[in-house]
């Protein structure tokens, strides 16, 4: 809601621009010149009557008048493929891989990187993901210690866990309120691929 001085403002304005003067104003309004010159200078709170014949004079509604327009602004997007799992021996982008697609804020992108959407499955990231959530996912950069990421190992199907470095093992840490996932531990010895990690989160209520 504006208050007294932003309304003045508004009008005395309006009504500049439409080449009305201040006294042919006041006699439209059925008031002195000196209260309209207090309405427009804020020095005094305008009845709703007169906001409301102020409005018609003017060509305006009374809510232009009263109350502030929130400016929208625009945010860019980017189209990116969903897939429900990254299958070994597959592209990620496998025609047959890919289950929908979404959209994501450009400004969370970097010129160059590759994003998609992981569709979550399962409970072993429940306290962070709902099954159904899509985790967006930058394509090949590192998981730093700590993060959130898509890991491959030993060939098969990548998973989505929280990634700890400890001396040269790699631990992936289920964060569920199933006690049934536990960490799983990998060294020299396993292949591991980073797949990405994640950026976002797109979610459905």
């Amino acid at each position: 809601m504006r208050n007294s001085v932003e309304i003045g403002k508004i009008v005395k304005n309006k009504r500049e621009s439409m080449g009305i003067k201040q006294t042919d104003f006041a006699d439209r309004l059925g008031i002195h010149k000196s209260t309209l010159s207090k309405y427009e200078k804020g020095m005094r709170k305008i009845p709703m009557d007169d906001i409301g014949k102020m409005a018609e004079v003017l060509g305006m509604s009374i809510e232009d008048l009263l109350l502030e327009r929130q400016t929208v602004t625009e945010v860019p997007i980017k189209q990116i493929p969903v897939v429900s799992q990254v299958s070994a021996g597959m592209p990620i982008y496998a025609e047959e891989n890919i289950i929908e697609y979404t959209y994501i804020a450009d400004t969370i992108t970097k010129d160059g990187r590759e994003y998609f959407g992981l569709k979550v499955d399962g409970d072993s990231m429940d306290k962070e993901f709902r099954p159904g959530d899509i985790v967006i996912i930058e394509k090949g950069s590192c998981i730093e210690n700590g993060q959130v990421g898509v890991v491959q190992v030993n060939g098969y199907n990548a998973t989505l866990k929280r990634v700890k470095y400890v001396n040269d093992s790699l631990l992936l840490l289920p964060e569920s309120n199933n006690p049934a996932h536990e960490p799983q531990v990998y060294n020299n010895d396993d292949e591991v691929t980073i797949i990405g990690r994640v950026v976002g989160l797109n979610r459905k209520y």
